[in-house]
């Protein structure tokens, strides 16, 4: 059940009772997270915080909790599962969803008690639910009570051939038919909607207990929707210009006299800013030979690509000595001219959308982090392969991630901005390898590759955001190293990608991401996966929220793939 009145029928209801909050291990839902904590301090809310990556983990909490627990918050996981069938509550227990995954499962959708639904919505993807009448129907049931009172065998053949019976028989095998047809059209594309961030904020700030700091933890969770490719940059703009007008608010209220801040305290800036990976905790040679929009553009794994780098660093007018220093010790006078510099030479090499708007925070005199910084560190945290904690690894990233986010100076987010770096380097060394060898094949109607065993970084890709990532940078840079005529073909084409995910019980983890020519982002892999695994009756497991990455057995891939280019054809 969609909930109009968050602030009346969410927040209000559970001021007095204990709470357990299940978060998804995503940047979105963390910075979700963070703000809700903010808002149960307010109010003194007792609760219990639990990680969830997969479905199995969400039921097994539950589980675990379920007994003092009777409020449950689910933070970017359960829309679009039904969580009545996966849990089985009893009635007294509460659900309250906030969750970006689209399409919403329609039994959460309609029921009336128990599940409600979070949701900052646009009419578009409200008037995409099928009405309820379409797809509930209740049957009468006379003509089978009255078949099961009859004994004799007269009146039984002379009620089965009767006309009004095979009418409504035959009405209900259309209705069935079409009901099932209206349904695979509703979930055949997978898709985010706002994220979860940004709701629990417009909750904040309709109770009036917003500030900077959960201000900026929204910024996080739209810039990572952006960063991560779930939405497109028109969905992204919209984000911005509503985030743009709460920073202007807030710093209006802090210029003051009355309210006057410390130095101290956050201050955030609205920005054109580079989209260059980490550079301004990095040097501008790396970040540029590491950001998925030059690493494409001038094919930096080849010589040939090296050399139309220099010559972009030679067009900019900054020795090469300058441009491998580290950031924050360039000469004052470059640094400062740096956007401006980048601007003008991108124009005359071709590149495109190579600013973006954006925010930073800074607190007093420190140095600045942009949104998508931050983004790149608390993901790192998130999977971070180094942890060796026993088999607690997503719970001990989770706690260091959300330590990463309380504050933009803490030591985790710098420790997560060294870890983004070595995740980048993985990327770009496989990208390049990947395009040489031509282990990107076209399939048809999709382009295929995969990780082997034993490659160098393989156990960063077994992560399903890395994974995506890498995709994502690995796509865009096969389109630009192909010739013009195959590259219009290649653009309208999605990518499956399969990477080791347990290499002792032989499981790999397979990721399908939309063609780069869509925009809207709206993924048709998990009904396509789904209707493989069914045909081909493979061992796979659609255990991920995100139902286009699957984990399967490496003995079933082959005729997996095989089903997938015929439903796909």
């Amino acid at each position: 059940m969609l909930l109009t009145d968050p602030v009346k029928d969410f927040f209000h209801k559970i001021v007095h009772q204990r709470v357990l909050v299940m978060v998804a291990l995503d940047v979105d839902a963390l910075c979700a997270c963070k703000i809700l904590q903010s808002l149960f301090r307010c109010d003194n809310i007792q609760y219990t915080l639990v990680p969830v990556s997969k479905k199995s983990d969400l039921v097994r909490e539950y589980e675990e909790h379920k007994e003092q627990n009777k409020h449950i918050i689910l933070l970017n996981c359960g829309a679009n599962i039904d969580l009545l069938n996966t849990l089985d509550p009893s009635e007294d227990v509460t659900f309250y969803v906030i969750d970006s995954h689209r399409p919403i499962d329609l039994v959460n959708f309609y029921c009336e008690r128990q599940v409600y639904l979070i949701l900052k919505h646009n009419q578009q993807e409200i008037d995409a639910i099928p009405d309820y009448d379409v797809i509930y129907r209740e049957y009468d049931s006379d003509e089978e009570e009255s078949e099961g009172d009859d004994d004799t065998e007269q009146v039984s053949k002379r009620r089965r051939f009767d006309e009004a019976s095979l009418m409504r028989k035959k009405e209900r095998r259309e209705w069935e038919e079409r009901r099932k047809e209206i349904i695979f059209d509703y979930e055949e594309f997978s898709y985010y909607g706002t994220c979860a961030s940004l709701i629990v904020y417009d909750l904040a700030w309709r109770m009036s207990k917003d500030n900077n700091e959960l201000l900026w933890w929204a910024i996080a969770g739209v810039t990572d929707q952006f960063q991560n490719k779930r939405i497109g940059r028109d969905r992204y703009v919209t984000g911005v210009l509503e985030l743009q007008g709460h920073m202007s608010r807030l710093n209006h209220a802090n210029e003051d006299e009355d309210n006057s801040k410390s130095i101290d305290c956050m201050r955030i800036n609205f920005e054109h800013d580079l989209d260059l990976a980490l550079y301004r905790h990095w040097s501008l040679f790396e970040s540029l030979c590491h950001s998925i929009s030059t690493v494409s553009a001038f094919k930096v794994w080849t010589n040939i690509g090296m050399k139309k780098l220099h010559q972009f660093l030679a067009e900019m007018g900054i020795p090469l000595t300058q441009c491998k220093q580290n950031y924050e010790f360039m000469d004052t006078k470059m640094r400062d001219n740096l956007q401006t510099l980048v601007e003008e030479s991108a124009l005359k090499f071709g590149l495109k959308n190579l600013k973006f708007q954006s925010f930073s925070a800074q607190y007093g005199f420190n140095h600045k982090i942009c949104a998508s910084d931050a983004v790149y560190s608390v993901n790192a945290l998130l999977e971070n392969i180094l942890t060796d904690t026993n088999g607690m690894t997503d719970k001990s990233n989770f706690v260091d991630a959300l330590e990463g986010l309380s504050r933009i100076s803490a030591p985790k987010m710098k420790e997560g901005l060294e870890l983004a770096k070595l995740q980048l380097q993985a990327i770009r060394n496989n990208v390049g390898t990947f395009i040489d060898v031509g282990q990107v094949l076209s399939y048809g109607p999709f382009l295929y590759t995969s990780i082997k065993e034993g490659s160098p970084d393989y156990k960063y890709f077994s992560h399903p955001t890395h994974l995506n990532l890498f995709s994502h940078y690995l796509l865009q840079s096969y389109v630009r190293s192909l010739g013009k005529s195959k590259r219009e073909k290649a653009i309208h084409l999605p990518l499956v990608i399969c990477a080791p995910c347990d290499i002792e019980e032989g499981i790999s983890i397979i990721a399908g991401i939309p063609p780069l020519a869509d925009d809207s982002r709206k993924n048709l892999f998990g009904n396509a996966f789904i209707h493989a695994a069914e045909r081909t009756k493979s061992r796979t497991s659609h255990d991920y929220f995100d139902s286009s990455i699957i984990t399967m057995k490496n003995e079933d891939r082959s005729k997996f793939i095989d089903a997938l280019i015929t439903i796909m054809t």
